[in-house]
């Protein structure tokens, strides 16, 4: 049976998450996995012979597992599989080693933008989970209301072989009854990098045009042309893919990915390869 693991720290953002793994759930029969890490909160380095009172953190446990534990009543009422995991730890390392242990279908976790995003939990969070994690995941933006999923668009520059991602990416389409998406090409003018006709062929060949549309858009970068794109169409979610990038790659270098995953206010799927 299909997981779909859902980090939640019960704010705004958690619970457009859950609402936007609801419906998949719902299409797909996956058991939702709600899951909460809480960490020992920071001492005052002026006094460092003061620790966290033992009954505090036993309460903030409690009250933790209480508030999971309503979240499951509701959903198993509504007619959900449902499971959590409620620990300490540090978010964004423990979603990562949850989600590969149950070898999750599918993350899916609010966030809250770029707007503050250093101080925003589920915000830094997610955005730390996307880069870590091998595993397909949906972020869904602090104020999106998904309704339902079932037009969706793949930002691809083309430029090579992208069968596996598409695979699974229909694989998924198919589990949601989509039958057929949109590949979106961004023109941003004099940097553009033409369409590699070659990979075009080999999309149409593999997947046919009923499956899979090419379209192009134009902007002054990614995030622009695929703003101006999202204006003009009614996107339920937009999909990227990403490489494993080194550490000091991740520093000195912003993926469009990621650029996405802190900007957009339409959901982001996103591969890994």
């Amino acid at each position: 049976m299909k997981t779909i693991l859902v980090p939640t720290d019960f704010s705004t953002a958690a619970d457009n998450a859950l609402s936007v793994a609801k419906l998949i759930a719902r299409k797909t029969n996956a058991t939702i996995h709600l899951a909460h890490f809480y960490s020992i909160p920071v001492a005052d380095y002026s006094y460092p012979d003061v620790s966290m009172p033992a009954e505090i953190l036993e309460q903030t446990r409690k009250n933790v597992i209480l508030q999971i534990s309503d979240l499951e009543t509701q959903l198993k009422a509504d007619g959900y599989n449902v499971c959590s995991t409620v620990d300490m730890g540090l978010v964004f390392d423990e979603v990562v080693t949850l989600a590969d242990k149950l070898a999750v279908y599918l993350i899916v976790m609010g966030t809250t933008g770029a707007s503050g995003i250093v101080n925003k939990v589920m915000g830094s969070n997610a955005a730390h989970v996307m880069q870590r994690t091998e595993r397909p995941m949906i972020l869904i933006p602090e104020h999106s209301k998904v309704k339902d999923i079932q037009k969706i668009v793949y930002l691809d520059e083309l430029e090579q072989d992208d069968t596996a991602v598409l695979n699974n990416l229909l694989a998924f389409a198919d589990d949601l009854a989509i039958h057929h998406i949109r590949i979106l090409n961004v023109s941003t003018g004099f940097f553009y990098k033409p369409i590699d006709e070659e990979v075009v062929t080999l999309i149409r060949n593999n997947f046919g045009d009923s499956k899979v549309k090419i379209e192009t858009v134009e902007g002054i970068d990614v995030k622009e042309g695929v703003d101006h794109y999202l204006k003009e169409h009614p996107i339920d979610l937009v999909v990227m893919s990403t490489r494993k990038r080194t550490f000091l790659e991740r520093i000195f270098s912003k993926s469009d990915t990621h650029e996405m995953a802190l900007y957009t206010k339409v959901p982001l799927l996103v591969y890994h390869k």
